[in-house]
């Protein structure tokens, strides 16, 4: 026999479990402490089955830490409070006793806890501990209804098992409901909690500025940066777009107004990208270099390539993006060169040496260009994330003296050398390379892929693309195109499917995509021929009948029966040809045939059968045996007259 009490307590703690391991990372440390604290008070208590800790001692701890966390909310800071205060009302509730009304109450707080979760990170995990929760809480449910009737309440195994599959069915039943409502139910393009809480962001290996010299070593970060839906491509084109980098000020590359107006002209491969960029505070849309254009609302598009979002921020988006991937973008509007060989005074004199002496011995841009190339590809510059110069003079060190450094370095410098020796020319920054997921169909791009490249314009031909970063004496060792397909490269790309599929189907499905599905699904609707239908469905719909005909004849029959209903039928009709007692449709009683009929076989059969039946088990395998003995016995009798 099994203690209702303790099956439900042990379910509470694990719903309480459900709420509070989604929520815990996200926490600061003493609501981290507190709930240790009250779960481990908790189980310590109910293991002795004494509990020191009073509900009025509970209700005196919530109500000043009520109050501290009632003074900590502001507009700036209106989300850590709640979910502390949360936190440590679980915890509190966690470490008294379970009755059935603390029971519940730790059922609300945990699914509140959990709910506040998605404030930080809306992941599959939340899905997971979401069913897990509602599957426990109908369990549970069932449980604290007989507690409350009986708190001393025992169970069989057999009938716990009963309870357990009833609270299973439960949620079960309700999926078709979920399946129905999902797509058709009204949403927002924001979420309902957005305008309270600061948008969650990644730590982005991109930037909107590019700054060599900052910090002599550089971290690297595999936090998801975006996928891209997509054929897969040849490595070498695998460039992502980002920002576009046109003035430098003093040792740092920005961005600046005014661009001067370009028209690129068509040419080259067109490829189509579905993107689905993570959370970030940045508005510049990523696509393969170079976009040509991007399908999404409030998007703010520039001459030169870059295309900004101008929503708000914090929500998962997804957007259409087609490129031309050609490595070089011709223009059919004249050159602003002034704007694009700007540079700022206090340049060092060997870097202006340098490139007045390229200058001076190539006769033409593309000349100087392939000269620059060279004094690169022969100078021994390493590819590097540490050990980087830093400082005003960082530039000048990585061109003459330490020539180690990363993306920065090498576009920042070529680009500085190239203004100086009279070739037009830009940094931009995006990302390169990328994993790509056969599952699913998408390249899955992470920030250690962020990376700043130079376009430099060549008259004739137009932007070129140029990656600096290729000509380091390493680079062979840095971008392996031959990634190595590991074991656990190909279970994270297994695993992230799972993600993106979650992402896909859930968190981006908005009202547009609905407004899209209804359209589709209207047009479809106005394409159908009832005649053709009629005419060519009548095969499936008769194949259909035979398999409902087959399907009840099936079930009718006794083959598909319970075996107590098989052997209970087959002794009815046993008695009715042995000794004329028509005893079928509950007519007459198991005992009552015994009384009337007076055998010792059948009276045996009778208090068998009802043994088990009629106090709602199973016959067992011996009892069953038995009884087909008994039958086979009482057939034997007759032949034997």
């Amino acid at each position: 026999m099994v203690s209702i009490r303790l099956i439900a307590a042990i379910l509470t703690y694990a719903i309480g479990l459900c709420g509070i391991l989604p929520l815990f990372p996200w926490l600061t440390t003493v609501p981290r402490l507190v709930l240790a604290a009250g779960l481990l008070a908790g189980l310590w208590q109910d293991s002795r089955k004494s509990w020191l800790i009073k509900p009025w001692m509970q209700n005196s701890v919530i109500v000043p830490v009520f109050l501290y966390y009632a003074v900590q909310f502001s507009r700036a800071n209106p989300i850590q409070p709640v979910v502390s205060l949360l936190a440590i009302m679980l915890a509190v509730r966690l470490a008294g006793e379970k009755t059935v009304r603390h029971s519940l109450q730790i059922h609300v707080l945990a699914l509140f806890c959990l709910a506040s979760s998605s404030l930080f990170d809306l992941s599959p995990m939340f899905l997971l501990y979401l069913g897990l929760m509602l599957f426990l809480v109908a369990i549970a449910l069932i449980l604290l209804a007989f507690q409350s009737q009986e708190n001393s309440m025992l169970l069989s195994r057999a009938e716990l098992r009963k309870v357990l599959l009833a609270g299973c069915l439960m949620p079960l039943l309700s999926l078709p409901l979920l399946l129905v409502f999902f797509p058709i139910l009204p949403r927002t393009q924001l979420p309902l909690w957005n305008f309270l809480s600061s948008p969650a962001v990644r730590t982005s290996g991109y930037s909107d500025k590019v700054e060599p010299g900052v910090q002599p070593n550089v971290g690297e970060s595999r936090a998801l940066a975006f996928r891209a839906e997509m054929a897969r491509q040849q490595q070498q084109q695998l460039y992502w777009r980002g920002s576009v980098f046109n003035r430098l000020q003093e040792n740092r590359w920005v961005r600046v107004e005014g661009i001067p107006s370009e028209q690129p002209v068509s040419g080259g491969v067109s490829i189509d990208q579905l993107i689905y960029p993570e959370p970030s505070v940045s508005r510049v849309l990523i696509a393969l270099d170079r976009p040509a254009d991007i399908r999404l609302t409030r998007l703010k598009r520039s001459p030169d390539g870059v295309f900004e979002y101008t929503g708000p921020l914090g929500r998962r988006i997804n957007y259409q993006a087609r490129s031309v991937t050609a490595g070089a973008v011709a223009a059919n509007a004249p050159l602003n060169r002034r704007f694009y060989l700007h540079l700022p005074e206090g340049i060092p004199p060997r870097i202006t040496g340098l490139a007045g002496e390229i200058g001076r011995l190539g006769r033409n841009d593309l000349e100087r260009l392939t000269l620059l190339e060279t004094h690169f590809r022969n100078g021994n510059y390493r590819y590097s994330m540490s050990g980087l110069p830093t400082g005003e003079r960082a530039l000048e060190q990585f061109i003459f003296d330490g020539k180690q450094g990363h993306c920065e370095f090498f576009a920042s410098a070529f680009a500085v050398l190239l203004r100086g020796a009279g070739v037009p020319c830009r940094l931009v920054g995006g990302y390169v390379g990328g994993d790509y997921n056969q599952l699913g169909g998408y390249y899955l791009v992470s920030e250690d892929m962020a990376h700043v490249w130079v376009e430099a314009f060549i008259e004739g031909r137009g932007w070129l693309r140029i990656d600096p970063s290729s000509f380091a004496s390493n680079a062979g060792e840095v971008w392996n195109p031959e990634k190595s397909r590991s074991l656990m490269l190909r279970l994270r790309l297994s695993l992230d499917y799972l993600n993106y599929q979650w992402n896909r189907t859930v968190i981006v499905y908005d009202f547009e995509q609905q407004f899209e599905f209804v359209r589709r699904a209207g047009k479809r609707l106005h394409g159908i021929n009832p005649a053709g239908i009629i005419g060519s469905g009548w095969p499936y719909l008769a194949a259909i009948s035979l398999f409902g005909t087959l399907l009840y004849m099936i079930r009718n029959t006794t083959l598909f029966r319970r075996r107590e209903e098989r052997i209970l039928r087959r002794f009815l009709k046993r008695v009715g040809t042995e000794f004329g007692i028509d005893a079928g449709q509950g007519r007459m009683g198991l005992f009552e045939i015994a009384e009337r009929v007076g055998n010792e076989r059948v009276g045996e059969f009778a208090a068998i059968y009802s043994g088990a039946v009629y106090r709602d088990r199973r016959l067992t395998d011996q009892e069953y045996r038995r009884l087909r003995q008994i039958l086979r016995e009482l057939n034997q009798a007759r032949k034997a007259l």
